[in-house]
């Protein structure tokens, strides 16, 4: 049997219970989302596929790419909105089926990877929100991955529980502290929470729109450089107009006088066209 075989067959039944499953899958109404989140020993899946990192530290680097689906955050410059809810478009895998599709996808792409002796593949987990699977990422990287990938964790940073479970198996958390004028939600005690628990691996992203306020920019600034000011930060523009473009040099100041390691950097992604 084939991989492909293999993870087609191990997927169905699972697919055809969520297709047949009228109840909807919704990530924003926590009861229901909670039920459906174990009623299954896999998780949904947007899609995974090879490309390069497009933002933080990292942008340019080739990397396998597995987005889940579903988050709790609804952020008004996502650019990844098909992600953002479980529905009929998203398929279901085992964490089996899933680890033998991301070597299917390194197989394919291998010749693209230039790796040193000793370092690995490295595998981003993203989304939605790839912290809402947390079980099923542990059992993932513990019992199938065995230091054939490392470990990219895209994430929010609004789950501290959840990233205590799987800090361990991560090489590197990009962790985005999400203001209020985006998100609609005071997130910053989950933030501080969080990056108490990932300090170590973390670099932070703060991505700056039009409707950015600088006081919720310094109080990013401010609750990083309390918890150490090694870490990486990272200041995002959302696009490229004379308003933002005045905001990210302004907030480059700011933070650069309190953070050893302060960059502004585009979406490349966004340059590339790849979505």
């Amino acid at each position: 049997m084939t991989r492909q075989s293999m993870y087609n067959a191990q997927c169905t039944m699972y697919n055809k219970q969520q297709n047949d499953n009228k109840t909807k899958c919704h990530p924003e109404r926590s009861e229901e989302y909670r039920r459906c989140r174990f009623q299954y020993s896999a998780v949904p899946v947007n899609e995974v596929f090879f490309s390069y990192q497009g933002e933080g530290i990292y942008a340019g680097l080739p990397q396998i790419f597995v987005r889940f689906s579903g988050c709790n955050l609804r952020c008004n410059y996502c650019d990844t909105a098909k992600a953002l809810t479980v529905n009929k478009d998203s398929q279901y895998f085992t964490a089996q089926a899933l680890y033998e599709y991301i070597c299917d996808v390194y197989e394919r792409n291998k010749k693209f990877f230039f790796l040193k002796k000793g370092s690995k593949p490295s595998v981003s987990f993203t989304g939605g929100e790839p912290l809402l699977y947390a079980d099923f990422l542990k059992e993932l990287i513990t019992k199938y991955f065995k230091n054939k990938f490392s470990v990219y964790m895209e994430t929010n940073g609004t789950l501290p529980e959840m990233i205590k479970k799987i800090y361990n198996y991560c090489d590197v958390v990009a962790m985005d502290i999400k203001f209020k004028s985006a998100c609609k939600k005071d997130l910053f005690n989950l933030h501080k929470k969080f990056l108490n628990v990932c300090k170590n691996k973390t670099f932070i992203k703060t991505v700056i729109t039009e409707d950015t306020e600088k006081e919720e920019f310094v109080k990013a600034v401010n609750l990083t450089a309390g918890i150490s000011n090694q870490i990486k930060f990272i200041i995002q523009p959302s696009g490229f107009n004379e308003v933002i473009n005045k905001k990210v040099f302004e907030f480059y100041s700011t933070a650069a006088a309190k953070l050893k390691d302060v960059r502004i950097l585009p979406q490349l992604h966004k340059l590339w066209k790849i979505f």
